[in-house]
């Protein structure tokens, strides 16, 4: 029995262990043929949460998403959580394209914030971009709550555009 539970206790630490520690991934998302890419393929920090930091009180998670609708254009989204009701809470989506070495901002949303609410969610649609590069969305999340605020950036995977 003692046996079992150190078995137990070793699985659950290891795969603890494995979704906490960041993973380098490329950037093979999507099923296009990565041979029409202006530039290489991007490498990206893969973190399974989209939680924030375990200190916050108040941000609880975010994300921030990209979808090609076609046409040489995409649609941007994101969402913020807060644990409660909060004083402000925003989300503002930034469209970003890949130059081959650094990621480089392709267009700016407006910031979307609500007031007295927990919950706050933004799109934007039919977002103009170039073939052949990779896309991304920055989402910027941040919470208020009385003097307290809490904040954090995520990024969505990349898209080659066809």
């Amino acid at each position: 029995m003692k046996k079992m539970n150190s078995v137990r206790g070793l699985v659950l630490f290891l795969g603890v262990i494995a979704f906490a520690i960041p993973v380098q991934v490329l950037a093979e998302e999507n099923a296009i043929n990565h041979s029409q890419a202006l530039t290489s393929a991007p490498q990206f920090l893969f973190t399974p949460f989209t939680v924030f930091d375990p200190n916050y009180t108040y941000l609880e998670k975010g994300q921030g998403y990209l979808t090609y609708e076609g046409n040489g254009k995409v649609n941007i989204w994101g969402e913020t959580y807060g644990t409660v009701k909060a004083d402000e809470i925003s989300v503002q989506l930034t469209l970003q394209r890949w130059t081959g070495t650094v990621w480089v901002d392709a267009y700016y949303a407006a910031n979307q914030a609500e007031s007295n609410s927990a919950y706050v969610y933004s799109s934007i649609s039919h977002i103009l971009v170039s073939s052949g590069y990779y896309y991304r969305t920055k989402s910027y999340h941040w919470i208020r709550k009385g003097a307290t605020t809490e904040s954090g950036y995520r990024y969505s995977s990349s898209y080659l555009i066809p």
